[in-house]
């Protein structure tokens, strides 16, 4: 009996390993881009809350943006769907789709309103979430109203 019980606590604990969570499902944080689109080069800084939520800005050679929206993670594929923006100029809204390709790595290409962009690009995280992630970039998305309890 001791040696079953052994077994199974070997088991678990290997299928715990193999089961836990995916580097998807740890997306807070902040993140840096640099990717090539259809006008030149964009760049840029994302913030992801512990809910999921998104905070863009970036800059292309034509002007200043800033996006927001969520992220949408299953496994290793994590999509990151912006739903406004803010520019001086016309900007399509951006739709990263995105293979975790380590825990601080994303491999990712855009679809956006006029179509999908080809080359691939890396998003990688240069911090953890601070302590309140909705002070950072307050400028970018509207306050989202905190649920009274």
């Amino acid at each position: 009996m001791r040696q079953l019980i052994g077994i199974l606590a070997a088991s678990l604990a290997a299928l715990a390993t193999v089961a836990g969570p995916s580097a998807a499902q740890d997306l807070a944080g902040e993140w840096q881009f640099k990717r090539r689109a259809r006008e030149g080069d964009h760049a840029g800084t994302i913030v992801i809350d512990k809910d999921g939520q998104v905070k863009m800005r970036g800059r292309s050679p034509l002007q200043d943006y800033s996006q927001c929206g969520h992220v949408v993670a299953a496994g290793d594929r994590v999509e990151i769907v912006f739903t406004s923006v803010k520019s001086i100029r016309s900007y399509s809204l951006d739709h990263f789709y995105c293979t975790v390709q380590a825990e601080s790595s994303l491999r990712c290409f855009n679809i956006d309103g006029i179509g999908k962009e080809d080359d691939l690009f890396r998003i990688e995280r240069i911090g953890r979430a601070p302590a309140s992630p909705d002070r950072q970039m307050d400028d970018v998305c509207p306050a989202r109203e905190r649920p009274q309890v």
